[in-house]
């Protein structure tokens, strides 16, 4: 499958002038695509807090570095703002580590991996649904680098404004797929297409 990735604008938040500046538009979208990141643990018992919130809209990408940015004030309101819709994977994962920087409410989170699987899909991950709706391969190889460095590389800037934007190319799709993957798997199954201990889903 072709890589996909977002071709937009990404803006690097890392003073509050050009937090204010980037929360401007944002709370102008109705829909926003969100994810996180933290430098990576290796060794059991390591944890490290969030390092950066990518927000994004169709156009453009904000990486908040909340090194310099911190999770406070209007970027809290914003993620607890029911009215504006934030679009991810596995969000909940996100908001408890948000949540061990500074207690908020959270508002207006739409998760497509627990919208897919309602929906009986055993992959629910972001590359596997931009597999199976877009036919596209999100790549990620950057995962793993460190989201802590003051000065980020342009890797980590598409990796990162990629995983924000990718969740509003995907939210239609999920949204408006009326498939039952369970009662497809049973069909396939009865049909001999599947064994017994097989779900209908798309690796990752």
């Amino acid at each position: 499958m072709e890589p996909i990735s977002f071709k937009g604008s990404i803006a690097v938040v890392d003073n509050l002038s050009k937090a204010e500046a980037a929360l401007d538009k944002l709370f102008a979208a109705k829909y926003i695509g969100f994810d996180t990141e933290s430098r990576p643990a290796f060794f059991k018992g390591q944890k490290f807090p969030v390092s950066i919130i990518q927000l994004a809209t169709n156009e453009e990408a904000f990486i908040f570095q909340l090194k310099y940015v911190h999770f406070s004030g209007r970027l809290v309101e914003l993620l607890s703002d029911e009215n504006i819709i934030k679009v991810g994977v596995g969000v909940q994962d996100d908001i408890r580590r948000l949540n061990e920087l500074c207690k908020f409410k959270q508002g207006g989170f739409y998760d497509l991996s627990s919208a897919a699987k309602k929906k009986g899909l055993v992959q629910s991950g972001a590359r596997a649904l931009t597999a199976r709706y877009l036919g596209r391969k999100l790549v990620k190889s950057s995962q793993k680098t460190n989201w802590a460095l003051s000065k980020l590389s342009p890797r980590q800037l598409e990796y990162a404004a990629t995983d924000a934007w990718i969740c509003l190319q995907l939210l239609e799709h999920v949204k408006h797929d009326t498939t039952d993957y369970r009662k497809l798997a049973a069909l396939e199954r009865e049909a001999g297409n599947l064994s017994d201990n097989e779900e209908y889903h798309i690796d990752e």
